[in-house]
């Protein structure tokens, strides 16, 4: 099965392979060791961070970064652990399934940091008021539920049959 990313209007093939076993025709998939398009997410997301520290403080745009930096971590990582490695369907959507019930607080609260960071470096007061914080923490249940259901699909459609 060929799977492909789409980046910048161009399918680039994402180097999953499908192996035959042998012993019990299960069919198995092969991790790349480079994900297609890293390099250009995570440089245009550092010049996304230049021009955001520059702006005054906005929910979403602390949005975009934390979970914009908190996807960079995670491809990363994803490369550096387990790029190269052979897994079964069942192994890789647990896999996808546990990277996304993770990714979803992670990046709500390097959101949280990152609105921390700005307010530091603005020095003329608070640039998110509490109740945008709240708003983040309060949303933590339900980012814990959105990545896991993001990591299950992710998982499913990318899976070998």
């Amino acid at each position: 099965m060929n799977a492909f990313v789409l980046i910048n209007n161009k399918a680039y093939h994402t180097n999953l392979k499908t192996l035959e076993n042998n012993n019990s025709q299960q069919r198995l998939m092969q991790i790349p060791q480079q994900i297609p398009g890293s390099k250009r997410i995570t440089a245009v997301l550092g010049l996304y961070s230049l021009v955001w520290i520059a702006l005054e403080g906005n929910l979403w745009r602390a949005l975009v970064m934390g979970v914009g930096w908190t996807a960079v971590f995670t491809l990363y990582l994803l490369q550096k652990y387990s790029g190269g490695r052979v897994l079964n369907g069942r192994q890789w959507v647990s896999r996808t399934a546990v990277i996304g019930l993770l990714f979803g607080p992670v990046s709500l609260l390097s959101t949280l940091i990152f609105m921390a960071v700005k307010t530091g470096l603005h020095a003329h007061g608070p640039e998110f008021t509490p109740d945008q914080i709240n708003w983040i923490l309060n949303q933590l249940p339900i980012g814990s539920a959105a990545g896991l259901l993001l990591g299950l699909g992710v998982g499913l459609l990318t899976k070998s049959n």
